[in-house]
């Protein structure tokens, strides 16, 4: 849910909106862009352009015992001016570049990377470093295939990789980090300065500046651009500290594609947005906002910002996370097919880049997630359907909308409750008028182990019968007016309303107390709840109505005496970060919290889901949120999503229909709708529209293993849940650019959502020479070595689900009305041969809610079908303990030196068996089919295509059925023909 730009009068809500493009700042309404893109103008202009920017050679100073060093680097534009560089290269090669200005007038903003970063990295004590006339070098990785080079004059670093360079950090000399200074002594440089006799180089045949202009005019320009003051509409920025901006080229000279920089509305591959067809013509832009309607094709800033871009070919991939809390904007290049350029503009903070080496996606995944965090594992019932709308109006509603579902048959986990549950907009307070019984509501809901989630906003309203607030005050955690004393008031739903300093350490125990469902001494706690009530974090970035851009004046002080321009990125990470702590601990043992957040920063994915917002019921938002959840997915945060049918208006049954096919292969599945829309719920829809949405939902839940299992894979790995093409087959470029389809985890599962009105069929992409089986109708399909595109069904009650041979998928196939209900249903196994005759799968569960498998309550299967013998046309299929196998990367962080199988998690579901077998492609019909050591079973063959064949249609179909074998049991079926 959005606010509307300024709202005195909350309750006068137009109906019909749109985005309101003149309430946020393009690069050319922000000067400290506007002047990193004159700079970057500059250069081009100027062949004999150069950095200004050089290291001191007598300066450096390596580490005695570890891969860093630190060296002072002057500017000559500003040689009285100080920097210092420390360059360290971690354990897993990740090169960390840090530049900040010594002794300068001020502090620049140097914590962001302490609230991205997981814990401090550890410095690599094997690699060296040597020093050159030139530069600083070390070489590390197999067959030292690894260079970092660190130039001298002008400051330059760059990672190669056997000789080649990936990385280039300012090769096109666009480093700025504008110093500290005054109008005064602004005003002295200028008096009577000529400029250096070289110009722009050392090359003296080289004319570029005439004498009149200030030494500096060449490189930064000849006017003061909204140094000192800047204004946006009716706002005006005082910025007491001046200019204070960082601009960075960060160029990729052998990488064509360039993916992240999560969140925007646009392609996967990133377009550019400068040179020549640039496909945009404002650079991508970092700072979270409230963007009421958003494009779904557009560089628009929107709730989250997470400074991390991939490059890739087939050679290789790298990636940079630039660790800056404040807006950035980043220009994409591409000079040639095969090579990409950067341009990072920052508003403020320091130099901190980790440049990731690669080589593959799944070593960038695992380096980034060392940095930042893995995805937090969820609560299996998190994965479920999460039905939601603003608003549910009272008690009553809920448990009428609960009825229907049950009614209906169709499966529902959460029910969710927008502001309007709340007392004038005071959250955690109930309005007892319609919702007079909260908790007796929530145990109705919880009777059939469901849970609520409620929405809980960022903004306090200013009045002293709020305990929240008063508790606040009493605190002294407000965020405060440039004056760094008197608290800062703005406008959101609460009307007047206050905003708590999450940076401030004092707010940290006292937020998380106020969650406590249980009657307690001291402060005001949540007792009108119960820990089966999860939360919804909206508004963070946070939203203020009556502010620059729908949110917080930029000379905000926070604690610290940081201003908010320095930090605004990261602060709804905060909200959601204490969130998702406050529920976790208000157990004793902690259950794994659930914690939805709109804005979110690198490190985000560690406390729980996001949504991509205020999206709209039309075709062309639902084929964006595909593209956006990838690249979020990229991005390090999996657990994302798209509202279902769009927030705003009133998608026809055709579009709803296809809008939970798309929702069913999100991470997170939630159905939302803007309080202006008609009630939308699935039950609510005519047949055949109900009955398909009832399948898909149907088809979710019994999908869950393999969600559960790919997020358990997240969380140890990093790699993400959806896979684009390049993730799954980095060296086909082919499928680079592709992002309306991809890989669920490691399952095999193939999916292309249908975003395409009155569609009937629909191509999909095989990017290998392999088969691959239409999910439902077992139709063969086959690739080829260099991709192959195939035309798959589409009609308004199929998706194109397609499982690439090779792989077992594990389902639970009973209807049941919520997740919890399914615990000890049986297990169904599709086993998808392969060319070769074989396949493979992994299943993972715990019991979904504690922690106690970060103590070994778990099981992990490998499930592998092969040929018995090498010309055999039958096969085996087995069980084994993966965990046993791999105990220390069975669970993040948790180094497991052994496993035990008898644990108490693996005993609750000893009853838990395999009751179907599904097995595509056999050559030929069993002669039997038995399980290891024990009687023949019952099957059922159907003829058809053989895995090998190399021909397309129905595949043969061997069905097992119950053979009663132990889901957390070693076993082995023989299959003979």
């Amino acid at each position: 849910m959005r606010g509307l730009s300024f709202v005195l009068v909350l309750s006068a809500l137009p109906a019909a909106l749109a985005v309101k493009s003149h309430d946020f700042k393009t690069c050319s309404q922000a000067g400290f862009c506007r002047r990193g893109r004159a700079l970057s103008a500059r250069s081009k202009e100027n062949p004999a352009w150069r950095s200004p920017y050089v290291i001191d050679a007598s300066s450096v100073a390596l580490s005695l015992d570890q891969a860093a060093f630190t060296a002072a680097v002057k500017s000559e534009i500003y040689p009285e001016v100080k920097f210092g560089l420390d360059v360290r290269i971690h354990d897993d090669g990740v090169v960390r570049v840090r530049m900040d200005e010594v002794d300068g007038l001020r502090q620049r903003y140097n914590e962001a990377a302490s609230w991205a970063l997981l814990e401090e990295p550890k410095v690599s004590n094997a690699i060296q470093w040597t020093v050159a006339k030139d530069g600083v070098r070390a070489k590390y990785g197999p067959k030292n295939s690894i260079e970092v080079a660190v130039a001298f004059e002008p400051l330059r670093v760059t990672l190669s990789q056997n000789g080649k360079e990936q990385v280039v950090l300012n090769g096109r000399g666009l480093l700025h980090m504008e110093h500290f200074r005054t109008k005064e002594s602004v005003a002295k440089s200028k008096e009577g300065i000529e400029p250096p006799e070289e110009g722009l180089d050392t090359d003296d045949s080289q004319t570029v500046i005439a004498p009149a202009l200030p030494r500096t005019a060449w490189f930064e320009g000849e006017s003061e651009d909204d140094w000192w003051e800047e204004s946006f509409n009716s706002f005006k920025d005082s910025k007491p500290k001046g200019p204070e901006s960082l601009s960075l080229d960060i160029d990729f000279p052998r990488h064509g594609h360039v993916f992240g920089i999560p969140q925007h509305a646009t392609r996967l591959s990133l377009p550019t947005t400068t040179g020549e067809d640039a496909y945009y013509s404002d650079p991508y832009r970092l700072y979270n906002a409230d963007v009421f309607e958003y494009l779904a094709d557009s560089t628009m800033s929107l709730y989250g910002s997470i400074p991390f871009l991939q490059a890739h070919s087939a050679e290789s991939t790298v990636a940079v996370f630039n660790a800056v809390g404040s807006e950035t904007w980043i220009d994409i290049g591409r000079p040639s097919p095969k090579s990409t350029t950067t341009h990072w503009i920052s508003e403020s903070g320091i130099l901190d880049v980790f440049i990731l080496p690669g080589p593959t996606p799944a070593d960038i995944f695992a380096q980034y997630s060392r940095l930042t965090g893995t995805p937090a594992l969820p609560a299996h019932w998190a994965l479920g359907y999460h039905q939601c709308r603003w608003n549910y109006v009272s008690s009553d509603d809920v448990r009428s909308v609960q009825k229907r579902f049950d009614e209906e048959d169709i499966p529902v986990d959460v029910f969710w409750l927008d502001i309007e549950y709340s007392e004038d907009h005071k959250y955690f307070m109930w309005d007892h008028k319609v919702f007079p019984d909260p908790v007796e509501m929530t145990k109705d809901v919880e009777a059939i182990e469901r849970k609520m989630v409620v929405i809980v906003d960022p903004h306090l309203k200013r009045v002293d019968d709020y305990p929240v607030y008063k508790e606040a005050t009493e605190l002294d955690v407000i965020v405060k007016l440039k004056d760094g004393q008197t608290d800062y008031e703005g406008w959101c739903w609460s009307g007047s309303s206050a905003w708590v300093d999450y940076f401030n350490p004092k707010s940290w125990d006292w937020w998380k107390g106020l969650f406590k469902v249980e009657s307690q001494s001291g402060s005001w706690h949540w007792t009108e709840s119960t820990v089966n009530t999860h939360i919804w974090n909206d508004m963070n970035e946070p939203s203020i109505f009556n502010g620059p851009e729908i949110s917080m004046p930029r000379e905000n002080i926070h604690y610290g005496g940081w201003e908010h321009r320095d930090l605004h990125n990261i602060n709804g990470m905060l909200y959601h970060n204490l969130t998702a702590q406050a529920v976790k601990e208000r157990t004793d043992p902690p259950m794994r919290p659930f914690v939805l957040t709109r804005s979110f920063f690198a490190g985000s994915q560690r406390f729980g889901a996001m949504w991509t917002g205020d999206n709209l019921g039309t075709w062309e938002h639902m084929a964006v949120g595909v593209k956006m959840v990838l690249s979020l997915n990229i991005g390090g945060f999996s657990f994302a999503g798209s509202d279902v049918g769009g927030f705003f208006g009133n998608p026809d049954p055709e579009m709803l229909v296809r809008w939970y096919g798309v929702g069913i292969f999100s991470p997170f599945l939630r159905a939302h709708a803007h309080i202006d829309t008609k009630r939308r719920e699935p039950y609510l829809l005519d047949d055949p529209y109900k009955s398909i949405v009832r399948d898909m939902l149907r088809l979710r839940y019994a999908m869950l293993p393999v969600w559960y299992t790919a997020f358990r894979e997240a969380s140890v790995t990093g790699l993400p849940v959806l896979r684009p093409h390049y993730v799954a087959f980095p060296h086909d470029e082919a499928g680079f650019a592709i992002d309306d389809q991809f890989f669920i985890g490691s399952s095999g599962l193939l999916v292309k959502p249908v975003t395409r009105k009155s569609a009937t069929e629909e191509t999909v992409y095989l990017p290998e020479d392999q088969v691959y089986y239409d999910y439902f109708s077992h139709q063969a399909y086959r690739g080829a070595a260099k991709g192959k595109n195939v035309t798959v069904p589409a009609e308004l009650h199929q998706i194109p689900l397609l499982v690439r041979g090779g792989s077992i998928v594990s389902t639970r196939e009973r209807p049941r009305r919520s997740s919890p209900l399914m615990k000890q249903d049986p297990f169904t196994l599709r086993v998808a041969l392969d060319k070769d005759g074989n396949a493979r799968g992994e299943l993972y569960l715990d019991d979904g809610e504690t922690y106690s498998h970060e103590q070994g309550a778990f099981i992990w299967r490998e499930l592998t079908a092969e040929k018995p013998a090498k010309k055999s046309k039958g096969v085996r299929i087995s069980s084994k303990d993966l965990a046993a196998q791999k105990p220390g990367e069975a669970v993040d962080h948790v180094a497991f030196a052994t496993y035990d199988s008898g644990n108490a998690f693996a005993k609750s579901i000893a009853g838990v068996r395999v009751e179907k077998i599904v097995v595509l492609g056999l050559p030929a019909k069993p002669s039997s089919v038995a399980a290891e050591g024990g009687k023949e079973l019952q099957w059922e063959f159907t003829p058809g295509v053989a895995a090998a064949d190399g021909k397309e249609g129905i595949a043969s179909v061997l069905v097992i059925k119950d053979p009663k074998l132990g889901i957390a049991n070693d076993w082995t079926v023989l299959v003979q023909a």
